[in-house]
């Protein structure tokens, strides 16, 4: 039971979808308002070592996730300033064996997220774009206290976020910073009793470089970091806090006036808590 809630814990707070929240190279650079954008993601990820404060837990540690996000986003104006109200929509399932935890595993319906970017600045001609993002994370989604593999979360989440695009021709770089702060978790199951699970604000910051290879083809690398986030259990500090590493190869192509594919890869190479993933993606997107 004590090796099910070690793992329970770190996992409710790494596990995917939450990194449904990280951009994608070129997301701050809107579309006409009165444009409606759909995108369809699918992710696979896997993982095998799990760390806790910079130490190996288990290099034994198959984690395997599939995760579909759908994504409306309806461009318009609000007074001089460009708007995108929109919402993720994620399901999925995932399974974990290894040496810490029998066969387990969860599927369902994540917590969905309501967000909504505005621009302060946008600015085509000069290729400059600048807004701010507020996330906010519903805990309706699949969640049992006694399983360690959750797909919600049950607890209320807020990320803001700012992100800068400036480009230089063919060449654009992506700027992107955001805070995370969490609600409480009152039905968390520490072993023997419901206590309530709190976890620490959480700090991250992005740069995606992308180059138009042609007009209808560019891609991009990104960087992730992730710090701080740390859990309390009943009071208990948990010592699980991050400080993260990621990088994402993007590769994406215009197909005719109204379809977009971005074909992804990312490396967690450097993880301080919790799993060290491996993730592919696809993105389609039809916007008119």
């Amino acid at each position: 039971m004590k090796k099910n809630l070690f793992v329970g814990i770190l996992l409710c707070i790494f596990l995917l979808p939450g990194r449904a929240g990280a951009t994608d190279p070129r997301d701050y650079i809107p579309l006409p308002a009165g444009s409606f954008l759909f995108c369809t993601y699918l992710q696979h990820t896997t993982g095998h070592r799990l760390k806790a404060d910079d130490e190996v837990v288990s290099s034994d540690f198959n984690l395997s996730q599939n995760i579909v996000i759908f994504r409306p986003v309806y461009y318009t104006n609000l007074g001089p300033f460009v708007i995108d109200p929109q919402a993720l929509i994620i399901a999925g399932e995932a399974e974990l064996d290894g040496d810490l935890i029998n066969d387990t595993s969860s599927s369902g319906i994540a917590d969905p997220v309501l967000l909504m970017t505005t621009w302060f600045v946008n600015d085509p001609d000069k290729q400059l774009w600048f807004g701010w993002t507020p996330y906010l994370t519903l805990p309706i989604g699949e969640y049992s206290k006694k399983r360690p593999l959750n797909l919600g979360t049950n607890r209320w989440a807020l990320k803001n976020e700012l992100g800068l695009v400036k480009g230089f021709g063919p060449l654009y770089i992506d700027l992107v910073g955001h805070v995370t702060v969490f609600g409480d978790n009152d039905d968390y199951w520490n072993g023997s009793e419901t206590v309530s699970k709190e976890q620490d604000i959480l700090y991250g910051a992005e740069v995606h470089v992308s180059y138009d290879v042609t007009q209808r083809w560019w891609l991009g690398l990104s960087y992730f970091y992730s710090n701080g986030g740390e859990s309390e259990i009943d009071g208990i500090d948990q010592q699980d806090d991050q400080d993260n590493h990621a990088l994402m190869f993007t590769s994406a192509f215009g197909i005719g006036d109204h379809y977009q594919l971005l074909l992804q890869y990312r490396d967690d190479f450097s993880v301080k808590s919790g799993v060290e993933t491996k993730s592919i993606q696809a993105r389609f997107a039809f916007f008119y």
